[in-house]
């Protein structure tokens, strides 16, 4: 745990210590909260039919970056709540014979998880107003997760410390691993618009996981709060 507390304040520790005399690094620290909607597919329900995942998220975000030329490099530490929408799918009952198969209309219920990420982005600009980069995000630890309808009287569980998949659940919007390429465009000095792609993954440092990828799409609006120097 904490480690972990390590990897999450790294943006201040990164940004303390740093003595730039002669200017080549030009860093900062700040604050930003940002929020969007976000798609992947890939998921198997019973190890045999596909289904996707969608929904909204917020993040809390705590960065420094650094600029050596043309390049700026960001880490950002984040505090993530996401909501992803329940939905019913339509599973095959028998894969082996198509035009005999039966179905059946099951319900894959909304998640909803809050978690601990840090990032690490490469940027560069494409022009005044907008820029493009490469970026890695990583599950810290997951703070808790709530399966089933937030104020509906149905059956829900709760997990704490634990992702919904790490509990046998079914998966939320998040994954243990993402990389993205996305292009920012700036709306005004402290807002932004970002596209992303993503490739969402199950692996983990720490773990034997499967290095399979999930595809998906997100967009998101980010606001700066403060900055200091």
């Amino acid at each position: 745990m904490v480690r972990k507390l390590i990897l999450l304040l790294f943006p201040v520790f990164s940004f303390t210590q740093i003595n730039d005399s002669n200017g080549y690094f030009n860093h900062k620290f700040f604050f930003s909260t940002d929020f969007g909607f976000k798609f992947y597919s890939g998921n198997l329900f019973l190890d045999q039919q596909n289904y996707s995942r969608e929904g909204v998220y917020f993040n809390f975000n705590m960065c420094t970056q650094k600029k050596v030329n043309t390049t700026t490099f960001l880490v950002k530490s984040s505090f993530n709540l996401s909501n992803a929408i329940s939905k019913k799918i339509r599973v095959i009952t028998n894969f082996n014979h198509l035009y005999d198969s039966n179905y059946f209309t099951t319900n894959i219920p909304n998640i909803l998880s809050c978690n601990i990420n840090i990032s690490f982005y490469l940027s560069r600009e494409i022009n005044q107003h907008t820029s493009h980069s490469l970026g890695l995000k990583f599950l810290l630890q997951p703070l808790f997760y709530k399966k089933g309808n937030i104020f509906a009287g149905e059956i829900s569980s709760f997990g704490a410390l634990i992702s919904s998949e790490e509990n046998g659940s079914l998966s939320g919007l998040e994954k243990p691993f993402a990389f993205c390429y996305q292009i920012k465009y700036a709306i005004n000095k402290k807002s932004v618009i970002k596209f992303k792609a993503l490739l969402k993954s199950d692996f983990k440092l720490n773990s034997q996981s499967d290095f399979k990828l999930y595809p998906g799409l997100a967009i998101n609006f980010e606001k700066l709060i403060s900055i200091s120097k």
